[in-house]
């Protein structure tokens, strides 16, 4: 059997006590405690200060500059959808820009102060969905150019305000999926490569040109879930490797084409336990589930809920309690290695 010094090239390192800094990968013998202990890249949730309104609205932005747009408004009293935004610095929220169009169901992508809120259903639940397109500066929200189409619950999209990629996603309140795909440049909206299935409810991460989505539903009550996943290139979609379980609801925007972290999908309908705080990491090529798991289990974050990159992230503003907020680090951390 190979040892570490055939593996490696190295010896593992005698010592009386645990380096005050070590590396990702490094190994050595504790003698005092008499274990063998290594370095590793490990992700981990703990908990974020509580936000301020009660709404379940589309999170953009980083871990310590996101902003939390329009949503379902709670209360009490419960006023439905609304116009109001948060921001996070990762301490605390506080009161953001007041939007234009009422709206819930909604997604939103890019940094705090170049973000597209984008969909969503207009006024009450009753009404239609809607297609306003409103930009966030980090002060403020303007109206852009509409979408060409109506889009609600949740489009799954990517990449900042001024060149965004959005797919799939419901036509109307109906909830039946669709697999249309625009893209958003030079302030103008251009129909792009349909999606390869008809679907809603995927994760999305990346950029317009460099995309990746997985997971998602079928149809309108997203009784049938999928475990594909495909890459964009701008041009073109293409199969990658699939879930390690078919579901939706996947955390998005949480890294890139090639890194990201998604957390908390969600099974069928008919799963005995919808609530999920699993966490899963994807490395370009291959899947793997993390022993990080979130306080709260989660009935599905959304993509709409989750933001930032595969090593600082955080959830907010979904499930319930929507005052919630958790934040990923992916950090290095000691651990004792054993044979079990």
């Amino acid at each position: 059997m190979a040892d570490y010094q055939d593996i490696r090239g190295l010896r593992v390192k005698y010592l009386s006590a645990d380096p005050s800094t070590a590396t990702a990968g490094e190994v050595w013998y504790n003698s005092t405690s008499g274990t063998l202990k290594a370095s590793l890249m490990l992700g981990a949730w703990s908990s974020g200060s509580a936000a301020s309104n009660n709404t379940s609205a589309a999170l953009s932005g980083t871990q310590t500059a996101a902003i939390a747009g329009f949503g379902y408004n709670y209360g009490p009293p419960e006023t439905g959808s609304t116009t109001i935004s948060e921001e996070y610095n990762g301490a605390s929220w506080s009161t953001g820009g007041v939007g234009n169009t009422a709206r819930y169901q909604l997604n939103q992508s890019g940094p705090q102060t170049a973000t597209m809120a984008l969909g969503g259903a207009a006024g009450a639940p009753t009404m239609p969905s809607a297609n306003a397109a409103e930009d966030y500066n980090g002060t403020g929200w303007t109206s852009v150019a509409v979408l060409p189409a109506t889009r609600a619950g949740g489009i799954p999209m990517c990449g900042p305000s001024d060149t965004l990629l959005a797919t799939g996603g419901n036509d109307d309140m109906s909830g039946e999926p669709i697999d249309t795909t625009f893209e958003f440049s030079s302030a103008a909206w251009t129909t792009g490569t349909s999606y390869p299935a008809t679907q809603k409810d995927m994760g999305a991460v990346g950029t317009q040109t460099a995309a990746f989505f997985y997971g998602g539903a079928t149809d309108a009550s997203a009784a049938t879930v999928t475990a594909n996943t495909f890459d964009y290139n701008g041009t073109a979609f293409s199969a990658e490797t699939a879930l390690p379980t078919a579901t939706r609801n996947w955390g998005g925007r949480s890294g890139t084409q090639t890194a990201c972290v998604a957390a908390c999908g969600t099974p069928g309908p008919g799963s005995p336990n919808p609530f999920s705080n699993t966490t899963l990491t994807w490395d370009g090529s291959a899947w793997a589930t993390s022993a990080a798991t979130t306080a709260t289990p989660y009935n599905g974050v959304g993509s709409a809920n989750m933001s930032g990159t595969n090593t600082a992230s955080l959830i907010a503003k979904t499930g319930s309690p929507r005052l919630n907020t958790e934040e990923y680090n992916l950090a290095v951390a000691t651990q004792t290695l054993t044979t079990s």
